[in-house]
């Protein structure tokens, strides 16, 4: 008797011949090639029906003369129903050798491109190249071998970039947990708990939930972390470059500040330029006065926007456990937050500690104080 396997997948996917997806307008999203199939734990990936149930032009492996399933790891037959196979983990599910299994961990032989597309997945991904610019890798932790470019990592847990990053101001990385990196060069930084580098951070956005520690040199952008900050080699330098340091706040709220400010400022000069265009002498046709009521309204929303995310904010930040820890030496142009309270950190400090003292910021030697 034949027995008729319906995979809840595609047995012949393959991953050399991918195709990117057509959009609804008809056009192609050259990013998204559907790189894995995801699957969730209890998902049901194949169950038996009569052979005269399939339909016409099957695959011919999914034929068989018993009903024993074909599997391998990561999944199982379900016990509610023993003729479905489902998924006991969430991975990537494959054909095999014959085989259903679901995988873990994705592993990326070379670079993440177009050959590629963005990568998003449920679990794990090791990238064994590098990631281009304008690509996504989506994961549980990320490891990436190569460079990053100016790309996206999401990870729900932690990022690894072995090789660096260099961003060209976007790259944009989060970790939910903790992230390392070899160095940063123009890029976004996000880590729920810790931010490692171990060589420098050049011109850097950093929002970091726990510590910060930059082995080496912290120049420019801005650095806003929930507790201490070490900088081991150098923070700040050179006359046109300004590095600020914000510590004490929600990381995570300052970044959305940062981007409303930055959508304020946008939206501000597109206002003003419809208003000089509407002035006396000015050509403002009916198209432009929509356009400005439009910009006017969004400018106001987002003032709102700004207004609520203060308002909201839980309050009870302990400034007293804040520190910016610098063996090394301070350079021109460092601006320390803490709190409320700022200062201007003196050039050509050595081996300093930074703290939060009573409303003030004071400086004061770590070897001393230990």
């Amino acid at each position: 008797m034949r027995h008729y396997l319906k995979f809840h997948f595609d047995p012949a996917f393959d991953r050399r011949t991918l195709t990117p997806r057509r959009r609804q307008d008809g056009t192609v999203d050259l990013y998204d090639l559907g790189y894995v199939q995801n699957v969730l734990a209890g998902e049901v990936l194949a169950e038996w029906l009569p052979a005269d149930r399939a339909p016409a032009g099957a695959d011919r492996r999914a034929f068989f003369t018993e009903k024993v399933f074909p599997y391998g790891l990561g999944c199982t037959p379900d016990p509610g129903n023993p003729d479905r196979l489902v998924a006991s983990v969430n991975g990537y599910v494959a054909f095999d050798s014959g085989r259903i299994m679901v995988r873990r961990n994705l592993v990326v032989p070379g670079d993440v491109g177009f050959h590629t597309g963005n990568i998003v997945f449920v679990g794990d991904v090791v990238v064994e190249g590098g990631i281009r610019a304008g690509f996504e890798v989506v994961g549980r932790n990320v490891t990436v071998k190569g460079l990053v470019e100016g790309a996206r990592i999401r990870a729900s847990g932690s990022v690894s970039a072995e090789a660096g990053i260099k961003g060209s101001d976007n790259a944009v990385i989060r970790a939910g947990a903790n992230l390392r990196t070899r160095f940063c060069e123009n890029a976004e930084l996000h880590a729920g708990k810790n931010l490692l580098v171990d060589g420098s951070s050049m011109l850097c956005h950093l929002y970091v939930g726990g510590k910060l520690a930059v082995k080496e040199r912290l120049v420019g952008g801005t650095a806003t972390c929930a507790g201490a900050v070490y900088v081991g080699e150098a923070l700040g330098g050179g006359l046109r470059t300004q590095t600020r340091l914000l510590l004490g706040y929600d990381p995570e709220l300052i970044s959305k500040d940062r981007s409303l400010r930055r959508k304020i400022q946008r939206v501000t000069e597109r206002v003003l330029s419809l208003r000089r265009e509407g002035g006396p002498g000015g050509r403002l046709g009916s198209e432009a006065a929509a356009e400005l009521e439009e910009m006017e309204k969004k400018l106001a929303a987002y003032h709102i926007l700004r207004h609520r995310l203060w308002l909201n904010r839980h309050g009870g930040e302990d400034f007293s456990v804040c520190r910016v820890i610098v063996p090394g030496v301070v350079g021109a142009n460092v601006e320390i937050g803490i709190g409320e309270t700022s200062l201007d950190a003196p050039d050509g400090a050595r081996d300093v500690l930074f703290r939060y003292v009573d409303g003030d910021i004071v400086m004061s030697s770590p070897t001393a104080r230990g």
